[in-house]
């Protein structure tokens, strides 16, 4: 009875680990930054379906509007792609994805979500709006 619950206990650990990983989906090394957005620089995000990149010192991010003109959400994300952080590769607008050149990787344009190669979604950032302005954030 002794080994029996040894052997399980071994297995269900072989397994927890293994169902654990290596890595997590947080990649992207936090850093605090707050930039702002507004019509007259960044004219692209505010169109329905819009997106714009953003450069900051660390990596560019892509702001896309969920919405309308007159109505707009933003959404940001970090450009870095997920995919072998240590080349530094930036993932790039193409239709309604984003993607990295050279690992091939692909996530939405909506949501940041991993939609091939890539197994974690790019890193967003908070976007708050004061009147006109946009703020994106790391906090």
């Amino acid at each position: 009875m002794g080994k029996k619950v040894v052997y399980i206990f071994f297995l269900v650990s072989i397994l927890f680990f293994q169902g654990c990983g290596s890595g997590t989906c947080n990649v992207i090394p936090n850093r605090s930054f707050t930039t702002n957005i507004n019509q007259a620089e960044h004219v692209g995000v505010f169109s329905t379906n819009g997106w714009a990149y953003i450069n900051d010192d660390y990596s560019d991010i892509n702001v896309n509007n969920q919405r309308t003109q007159a109505d707009p959400r933003l959404i940001a994300y970090d450009c870095c792609s997920t995919v072998d952080l240590g080349a530094g590769n930036q993932v790039v607008v193409e239709g309604f994805t984003l993607v990295d050149p050279v690992s091939g990787a692909k996530c939405l344009l909506t949501d940041g979500s991993p939609a091939a190669v890539a197994e974690c979604p790019l890193k967003p950032y908070a976007v708050r709006q004061n009147e006109t302005v946009f703020y994106v954030q790391n906090s």
